[in-house]
């Protein structure tokens, strides 16, 4: 083979290589794409996120041909995202990057742009969470999710519970004086609340000796404000807004949405994230009310961050739920008895994101006679693989004997004498073997 030959030769095959090479570095996929917008959802059947990488371990990010509500505001890209590779699987989680738009009018329109990327992919598919940061823009977050995580599954906070879920840890506390009292870590209160008529309601949430396990409980009071209103005692993984003196008013509710910035004297944000699909959530109440009929609740709701609100708006039906639980009929009970509530899951393909959870003395705004007490501990999820039960509302005493055994099954069914298995005896797990 001659000089000229040879060099033709290599010639053509360092070409197939780098376009090997290029072939492996520049990914596209199609797939569902799902965005979220101040707890409404709309879906694009088919959407395309190009990866490309770039360097060692460096990736460009490109929605292509992006859209919201029908507007197309053409590809929004991100370079230099930075990727870690395990197993054959590339994990993308950036927070702050800025992007550039294709389209020359929503540059404009939108400078300094900033998006959230959480992304994993491999060959074959890619499953990704961008939060669109438009709160200085359009006063919105916009989240859009792409794919879905099935097979990108890792076993690490599988089960994930709530922070402070027995409500040991009360930050900072009696030290910020009167007019900043107390409130769990991680939970909020009036004492934290916002609105126009904040300064009216006073503080309704307190630490409790009287614990069901450990130094501590919440305990919930409800008021009569200046003999024209009813407020309840609540607590929220949300903000407690506070803006009507008519309490059934939705202006009067607890919120959750992950892209306000707002932080509790903690430094923590009114919401708890969160990732699965729990079966049920546990928890443990005293309960006293000498009002007729009324009865405490608890709602416990899934959601992928969204804008959420309890009460609901009038005429609003949020599809940013992702797992629902619901009880509203707690009644008065003067030993600890506990409430196993199981979740329901409407079919979505959203991504779990954040969990919505909130006790109140009243299920009705301003009903009851201002009395009211309700003492929470010990909230738990429980997940299928866990030995639980299915009771819904099990009282641990009938009466107020305390030393009287009560004995229920798993099913919820009282018994004179231990069973075989599991029981409930005054609230506690007892086995027998």
């Amino acid at each position: 083979m001659n000089q000229f030959n040879t060099n033709a030769f290599m010639k053509k095959i360092f070409t197939v290589m780098l376009l090997f090479v290029l072939s492996l570095a520049a990914r596209a996929y199609t797939d569902v794409l799902i965005i979220s917008v101040d707890g409404d959802s709309t879906t694009v059947p088919s959407s395309t996120i190009l990866i490309e990488k770039t360097g060692d371990d460096v990736y460009q990010f490109v929605m292509k041909d992006f859209q919201m509500d029908a507007i197309m505001m053409g590809d929004i890209i991100a370079d230099n995202i930075p990727g870690t590779t395990t197993d054959g699987i590339t994990t993308l989680d950036v927070t702050g990057v800025p992007v550039t738009i294709s389209d020359p009018l929503w540059a404009q329109m939108l400078p300094g742009l900033t998006v959230n990327i959480k992304a994993k992919f491999n060959d074959e598919k890619l499953y990704a969470v961008v939060d669109i940061d438009l709160t200085e823009q359009l006063g919105q977050m916009v989240v859009a999710t792409f794919g879905t995580e099935e097979g990108f599954e890792t076993v690490e906070d599988d089960k994930p519970q709530l922070l402070n879920p027995g409500f040991e840890d009360w930050g900072i506390d009696e030290e910020m004086g009167i007019m900043f009292p107390a409130e769990p870590r991680y939970w909020h209160s009036f004492s934290s609340a916002t609105g126009p008529f904040v300064q009216f309601v006073g503080n309704h949430c307190f630490k409790n000796q009287d614990a069901h396990s450990g130094q501590y409980s919440v305990r919930l009071i409800s008021t009569n404000i200046m003999g024209l209103a009813i407020a309840n005692g609540t607590i929220s993984t949300g903000r407690m807004i506070c803006g009507s003196m008519t309490p059934d008013e939705p202006a009067n509710h607890s919120r959750l949405d992950m892209s306000l910035k707002d932080v509790d004297r903690n430094g923590d944000p009114f919401y708890q994230t969160f990732s699965a699909h729990p079966d049920s959530v546990v928890f443990w109440v005293k309960y006293r009310s000498n009002a007729e009929g009324v009865r405490a609740g608890m709602g416990a709701y899934i959601t992928d961050g969204t804008y959420c609100q309890i009460p609901l708006p009038h005429d609003t039906v949020y599809t940013n739920k992702i797992g629902i639980a619901e009880i509203t009929t707690i009644e008065p009970c003067s030993e600890w008895t506990r409430f196993s509530v199981p979740f329901t899951y409407p079919e979505t393909d959203l991504t779990p994101r954040a969990m919505f959870m909130t006790f109140s003395t009243c299920i009705i705004p301003g009903e009851g006679n201002g009395r009211e007490e309700l003492c929470v501990d010990d909230v738990e999820l429980i997940y299928k693989d866990e030995e639980e039960s299915d009771i819904f509302e099990v009282r641990t005493s009938a009466n107020d004997h305390s030393n009287l055994n009560v004995i229920y099954d798993l099913q919820g069914r009282r018994h004179s004498t231990l069973q075989r298995g599991i029981n409930i005896v005054n609230g506690k797990k007892v086995v027998v073997k």
